[in-house]
């Protein structure tokens, strides 16, 4: 597995649509957080044309597979935008912990966040879909 400090892959497109997004001032003041986190991976990520981006990343609205380290549990999710989101469809925000950590990343990384118990460590198993291997660049 590769450590969660390795540079991230991120689409420009994917890149420019969060950054207009993280620009409005509400989303500043209620999620600082994560908007400074995202801005921290942004700075340091590599950036790709979508049709460029290898299929093993994790860009928007990829569906993935997911074990946890300590347990062995699989679980799927796919990183979306906020108005997408959808915890019973296994649809989560990329502004929610899980959805930034996992953006940018590939099969074999291993990522954490912060989970009611602690720190959940990850491993990305699998890349069920992703948009820009299959031509969907519209999403």
């Amino acid at each position: 597995m590769r450590s969660i400090a390795d540079k991230i892959i991120i689409t420009t497109n994917d890149y420019q649509r969060l950054t207009g997004l993280i620009g409005f001032s509400s989303l500043k003041e209620k999620m600082p957080e994560i908007v400074e986190h995202l801005h921290s991976k942004f700075r340091t990520a590599m950036m790709l044309p979508q049709d460029r981006i290898r299929a093993s990343v994790i860009t928007m609205n990829s569906r993935v597979l997911l074990r946890e380290v300590s347990q062995g549990r699989e679980a799927t999710v796919t990183v979306t935008y906020p108005q997408d989101a959808n915890g019973r469809e296994g649809k989560i925000s990329v502004f929610s912990p899980i959805g930034t950590a996992l953006l940018g990343r590939q099969v074999g990384d291993e990522v954490s966040w912060k989970v009611p118990t602690g720190i959940g460590r990850f491993e990305v198993v699998k890349i069920i879909y992703q948009p820009e291997a299959v031509g969907h660049y519209h999403l």
